[in-house]
């Protein structure tokens, strides 16, 4: 398994090459802003693991990130399988341009339960979570994590064939 601890690599790679590159994924956690939830990431023969706990006190987020070099402007939305520990995870969409608070992004839960399941969820589903950011369309994503948000639970989750169509 190879170690996905890249907390400072922000590399860019293609969006439909995102399961096949995994060094081009990060780790980000509220430790960044003082807070105590951890996350390990691995890759294995297709497939992210995420393992760690989040701690709402002082953050309660973990995420596994990437930033996309570009995606055509007709995308409708995000694909992957995924599979966990029957809690629920959020997909984020971090957009360019000034945001406010600085830490705005948009995000769609999806429940992880312990058989795979495909996960199809369309860019006008997205809730946006700030007061002032670009508008939604598929040139304006910046980064796209995979996360474990807002409350105290412990992160199990794997998830692979992730594509934007």
């Amino acid at each position: 398994m190879r170690n996905l601890f890249l907390l400072l690599l922000l590399s860019m790679g293609l969006i439909a090459e995102m399961s096949e590159k995994p060094e081009q994924w990060y780790v980000v956690t509220d430790r960044v802003m003082g807070g105590s939830s951890n996350l390990e990431a691995d890759y294995n023969d297709g497939t992210f693991k995420m393992t760690g706990n989040v701690v709402k006190k002082d953050g309660g987020f973990v995420r596994l990130g990437h930033r996309p070099d570009s995606i055509k402007k007709d995308a409708k939305g995000i694909k992957f399988q995924a599979r966990g520990n029957n809690e629920t995870y959020e997909v984020h969409l971090t957009l360019k341009g000034v945001k406010m608070p600085p830490w705005s992004y948009m995000s769609k839960t999806f429940e992880a339960t312990e058989d795979w399941q495909e996960f199809t969820i369309n860019f006008d589903e997205f809730e946006k979570n700030g007061y002032m950011m670009s508008s939604m369309k598929p040139r304006n994503i910046r980064e796209l994590s995979i996360a474990g948000f807002g409350r105290d639970f412990n992160v199990d989750l794997e998830f692979k064939d992730v594509q934007i169509f």
